[in-house]
């Protein structure tokens, strides 16, 4: 990967975050209607921005302390942040990563059945494959398809935009003009984001290349708003189906059907696939990463690739066992449970000791 300031400092963290938050909380658009689209046309805008503030935040102390203390894997972070405690934030990552990947299993099982009635074992099984090669072949493997990834999505993004503007455009204008700004739905955006940023030291891998506290703050930035792109464009195709879309499983594929033509969808679902791998292949990176960590601590160099495969395998396996909850069920259950164990375990941590170690010298 080239190693200019663009590539280092915000192409790399900024495709990383975004391929592994769609994958899994934005993809299907099943999260975003039950936390975004559910406050209506302005307030869901409201909570868009919210969650892109939050994810700023988080991501500008999260990569600065990776960078001051060169701990680019999370069993080194959480150390830095909770010291004896550590191994509480662990746990608490390592459930939120299977439920996320048993979320990424069952959208994928979801897509298939829906779009081609293929079996859903088809999927889940298949992401399996993928996400286990992807892991053995390495970062910059990872960082280069999850490059050409997103840049299919947003191909398909700016044709998706323009369906809309051609046959429902009157329909928006006249939602959000019968709709006021208000903040509603603050709190439940604040829910979206504080679980989902709690995945960011998954990702710490992406930093590697920022050198300075400036450097954190353009990461930080250009990674939030990068991310938050497909929260603000699906918020406002999905008013168009509002309030009806908030009952369905998968809100964007029962859209697309709705206003795209049948080899577009097929499209979009191949890419969605895709992203999924994606998002399981970029938070099992971060536990392969920490797993390396320890290796390279305890034998003096790193941990064979095979190992890498055998642990990613056994780790997707576990989440396709969650994944038979279903997708609904899934993501209502977990979210609480997550949200408590992130805050106590991650984010108070992160803005009480986290800011005082990145601020109490200069860098």
């Amino acid at each position: 990967m080239n190693k200019s300031f663009f590539a280092r400092v915000i192409l790399v963290p900024s495709v990383v975050w975004l391929s592994v938050l769609f994958g899994a909380a934005t993809g299907t658009g099943r999260e975003l209607v039950e936390y975004i689209t559910v406050a209506g046309p302005w307030g869901g805008l409201v909570s868009a921005i919210t969650v892109t503030i939050s994810f700023a935040i988080a991501l500008f102390f999260c990569f600065e302390i990776a960078r001051r203390y060169n701990a680019y894997d999370y069993r080194l972070l959480s150390k830095l942040l909770l010291a004896r405690a550590w191994p509480i934030y662990e746990v608490v990552l390592l459930l939120g990563m299977l439920l996320a990947l048993a979320i990424a299993s069952t959208a994928s099982g979801e897509l298939l059945l829906k779009r081609f009635g293929l079996p859903r074992l088809w999927g889940t099984g298949g992401l399996l494959l993928l996400v286990v090669l992807s892991v053995y072949k390495g970062r910059a493997f990872i960082e280069k398809s999850m490059t050409i990834a997103v840049a299919a999505l947003l191909a398909a993004f700016l044709y998706i935009g323009f369906k809309v503007a051609d046959n429902n455009g009157a329909l928006l204008v006249e939602s959000f003009s019968a709709s006021k700004i208000h903040f509603n739905g603050v709190s439940t955006a604040l829910q979206y984001a504080l679980v989902n940023l709690s995945y960011i030291p998954l990702i710490l891998y992406a930093a590697r290349g920022i050198r300075t506290r400036s450097e954190s703050v353009t990461s930080a930035i250009s990674a939030a708003i990068f991310a938050t792109i497909p929260l603000f464009f699906l918020h406002i195709i999905f008013i168009t189906g509002y309030p009806e879309i908030l009952s369905e499983e998968l809100p964007l594929y029962w859209l697309l059907k709705r206003i795209t033509s049948d080899w577009f969808v097929d499209i979009y679902v191949a890419i969605l696939f895709l992203l999924i791998v994606q998002t399981g292949v970029g938070l099992l990176q971060g536990f392969i990463e920490r797993m390396d960590g320890w290796f390279l601590q305890r034998k003096g160099k790193s941990m064979p690739s095979n190992w890498s495969g055998l642990l990613s395998f056994g780790v997707m396996a576990l989440s396709l066992l969650l994944s038979t909850i279903g997708l609904i069920d899934l993501i209502r259950g977990a979210y609480m449970i997550l949200f408590m164990g992130f805050i106590v375990t991650f984010v108070i941590p992160l803005l009480t000791i986290g800011s005082y170690r990145i601020f109490k010298s200069d860098s």
